[in-house]
């Protein structure tokens, strides 16, 4: 506001009003100027002249992180930043080792799997010494578990791919699923290479719970497996120990299937449905529930060269189709439902 102009002759009582205004403006003018030289004051103090710490001039704002944290000198607040920055860095370096081991783990299974095209493959498994977060799937550096080593096979690829399990206890409900390839080989590493005898009641190096071929396109090939646990085996439709569903075909050789199951209800050891194939050879079954299954659309061949006794129902056939030769014996031999069909040395039953 501007200071009033006296402009008439009369300076009498238009004077002194004028005056007294003039005074009270230049009084507002002086107040707030006063009151922004003490904010100015007390700002400075708090900035340069507030003492404490170990300087008398050390900024005491400076001394509050941006979290709201007051710091007894501005050094302590620094140090405390620092020491954290550290700490980060710190833990970043790790999350980068870690991410490059795993990058490092990828790579290399990538690589074995892809080395060239149609070359045979090869996967490590060990119980004992085998590492399903380190491991790479070599002989020397295994996966812990079937199932990652199943993983590692990629859905579509021109390999053969062999998993050699070493002997121990692998309580697995093992999935294959969706994967397109030429053969994918699941065996013991210490079972000797096929002969054309069976395995009688030998202990096999390898225990697992339970298998399962789904929605392939390959042909499998189960060696020198025993089926454990079965009381807590999966189902399908029924429980089961080895089975194969619209998967194109499976050999299982020299596997023993002894756990009596015979009190498990619907229990049946080896199993194959949809469009399936099923050939199983050289194996000992010994107290089962039903030993054989062929569910609808699926074809299953029993060998003559199996082993057991002490079976439920040796061979049963829903709407599908069972060829036998069976060497297992039971209470019933056979048993057909709906259009199932039950072959056994060229005599239709």
């Amino acid at each position: 506001m501007e200071l009033l102009k006296l402009i008439k002759n009369r300076i009498s009582t238009e004077w002194k009003k004028t005056f007294n205004d003039n005074v009270d403006i230049l009084n507002g003018i002086t107040r707030d100027q006063n009151q922004k030289i003490d904010v100015v004051d007390k700002r400075i103090d708090n900035l340069v002249l507030h003492s404490g710490g170990e300087s008398p001039n050390e900024v005491a704002d400076a001394r509050v992180n941006n979290q709201g944290e007051t710091f007894k000198t501005l050094e302590e607040r620094l140090l405390a930043s620092e020491n954290k920055h550290d700490v980060d860095v710190d833990d970043l370096r790790l999350v980068q080792l870690d991410q490059k081991n795993q990058l490092n783990q990828l790579n290399e299974v990538i690589r074995m799997l892809y080395n060239s095209n149609g070359a045979d493959v090869s996967i490590y498994v060990s119980a004992s010494k085998g590492n399903d977060q380190g491991g790479d799937g070599t002989e020397e550096n295994p996966f812990q578990t079937i199932q990652t080593a199943v993983n590692q096979i990629p859905f579509i690829n021109s390999s053969s791919t062999t998993i050699f399990v070493d002997s121990g206890v692998y309580l697995e409900d093992v999935k294959i699923s969706n994967i397109i390839a030429p053969k994918i080989n699941i065996r013991s590493l210490q079972m000797p290479v096929t002969g054309s005898t069976g395995i009688g009641d030998n202990e096999l190096p390898v225990k697992i719970r339970s298998l399962w071929a789904s929605n392939c396109s390959s042909q499998f090939f189960i060696y020198g497996l025993q089926f454990v646990d079965q009381i807590n085996a999966p189902k399908i439709r029924f429980p089961y120990a080895a089975a194969i569903t619209d998967s194109g075909t499976m050999t299982i050789e020299k596997c023993a299937f002894r756990e009596n199951t015979k009190s498990i209800i619907d229990f049946r050891a080896v199993q194959t449905a949809g469009n399936s194939n099923l050939h199983v050879m050289r194996s000992d079954l010994k107290n089962q529930n039903v030993a054989f299954y062929a569910d609808t659309g699926s074809e299953l061949r029993v060998g003559g060269d199996n082993s057991g006794t002490g079976t439920n129902i040796v061979a049963m056939a829903e709407n599908s189709t069972l060829r036998s030769m069976s060497g297992v014996s039971g209470t019933t031999a056979t048993q057909t439902i709906g259009a199932g069909l039950i072959i056994t040395k060229g005599t239709v039953l």
